[in-house]
């Protein structure tokens, strides 16, 4: 019995030592345990945190993308518009140009008529009532059908003017007012 006892402390020493053993083991495993939920826990954290940021950043994303959209077609509207300004520009200047060269004519002709009419005034002064020349009625006949030419040309520049203007809207006929 003796034999029986020491043998069972032996095994209950053993036993104990084992225990011990499986103790520090499972504090240690408890240790680890809870260290790694703390760090799943951040981690959690920091992921909603990421979606969280990454919402905000598509959001901004998709935004931006609409708004790149509407500046596109705007300029698309815009480039438009000054392709027809451009031209309605030039046809202004070519027929700017036209109505000058036609009043440097007409000044002209203007100056060759009073020249006849002063000369044309002095001979009849000198010779009295006379009948008006064939070249001074040519003359006149000159100049009215270059002012009838001339008020045509008016007229056509008006209303293509008028035509392109009511196609365009209020907010080109402001730019281009405004470039100038």
């Amino acid at each position: 019995m003796k034999q029986q006892e020491v043998q069972l402390k032996q095994q209950l020493s053993l036993y104990m030592d084992k225990f011990e053993e499986f103790q520090t083991t499972m504090a240690k495993s408890n240790e680890l345990f809870t260290t790694f939920r703390q760090e799943m826990e951040k981690m959690t954290k920091k992921i909603k945190k990421l979606e969280k940021e990454m919402i905000i950043w598509r959001t901004k994303w998709e935004n931006n993308n609409k708004v790149l959209l509407q500046m596109a077609e705007e300029k698309a509207v815009r480039d438009k518009e000054y392709k027809s300004f451009q031209i309605k520009l030039e046809r202004l200047e070519k027929l700017c140009r036209a109505l000058q060269m036609e009043r440097n004519e007409l000044r002209e002709q203007v100056e060759v008529l009073e020249e006849r009419v002063s000369v044309n005034a002095v001979d009849v002064d000198l010779a009295g009532p006379v009948i008006p020349s064939c070249t001074a009625l040519a003359s006149q006949k000159e100049l009215k059908s270059t002012f009838s030419k001339t008020r045509r040309v008016c007229l056509d520049a008006e209303l293509e003017g008028a035509n392109e203007t009511q196609s365009s809207s209020k907010d080109s006929l402001y730019m281009v007012s405004s470039r100038h």
